[in-house]
């Protein structure tokens, strides 16, 4: 069988996408690297050394656990343990060890890297919902631009984040006695991670597109730029 390799055209052109706002680079590497440490942290550790336990958001609550970790599983444990009940109940479990987040904000992690990329792959532009449209499949871009370019946004922000909010405050409040599955909590984060990603993406793009777009303007109308000064 033939090796099919990359064209450097084409590798040349991803590569420059990605690098064309550092601002946004760095935010795709730091989540990423956030994620993966998320699915390793369990295997620094031997198995049972964080298991079926509970806590609570917003508190470091297991010090006690994570001083008897190598420094980096303590690091990624401790920011987790920080924005997480950690609850075993609600929490994948990898080598025998709870991940440092529950299911929910595991997948929000996990589906921000697409967001952050769609947006990165986006047509630039100095309006964030412009991007934000411009970074979804066609037959979407299609309907929601009937309703105009700001409501189409809005309307996007909002249904990667109602259904999380309905899923969790139902969970929260026990209405029903509902408790929510792995699956729901899985696809409620996904969606609102990505959306999440997207929408900073988005903001970032139009920064560094604003920036661009000024800087060729002070280049064609010199004594603007200098009476600006």
């Amino acid at each position: 069988m033939p090796h099919r390799a990359v064209a450097p055209a084409v590798a040349s052109e991803l590569w420059a996408r990605l690098t064309w706002s550092r601002a946004l680079l760095a935010v795709l590497v730091l989540n990423l690297v956030w994620t993966a440490s998320l699915f390793l942290g369990p295997f620094m550790v031997p198995p049972g050394s964080f298991a079926n336990q509970v806590g609570g958001a917003n508190l470091v609550d297991h010090e006690g656990i994570w001083e008897t970790f190598p420094l980096y599983a303590r690091a990624v444990y401790t920011i987790g343990d920080a924005q997480c009940h950690q609850l075993w109940y609600r929490s994948f479990s990898l080598n025998g060890n709870q991940l440092p987040i529950d299911q929910r904000m595991t997948s929000m992690y996990v589906f921000a890297n697409l967001g952050v990329l769609a947006a990165i792959l986006a047509r630039p532009s100095t309006s964030t919902s412009q991007v934000m449209m411009s970074a979804l499949p066609a037959f979407l871009r299609r309907r929601l631009w009937k309703m105009g370019g700001e409501r189409a946004s809005a309307v996007i922000v909002l249904a990667g984040l109602v259904p999380m909010a309905i899923d969790g405050f139902a969970q929260l409040f026990r209405v029903g006695d509902y408790e929510s599955t792995p699956l729901a909590r899985v696809l409620t984060g996904g969606l609102a991670g990505f959306v999440g990603g997207l929408l900073v993406g988005a903001m970032l793009v139009t920064i560094r597109q604003f920036s661009i777009e000024l800087q060729a303007m002070r280049a064609r109308f010199p004594t603007f730029a200098g009476s600006h000064r």
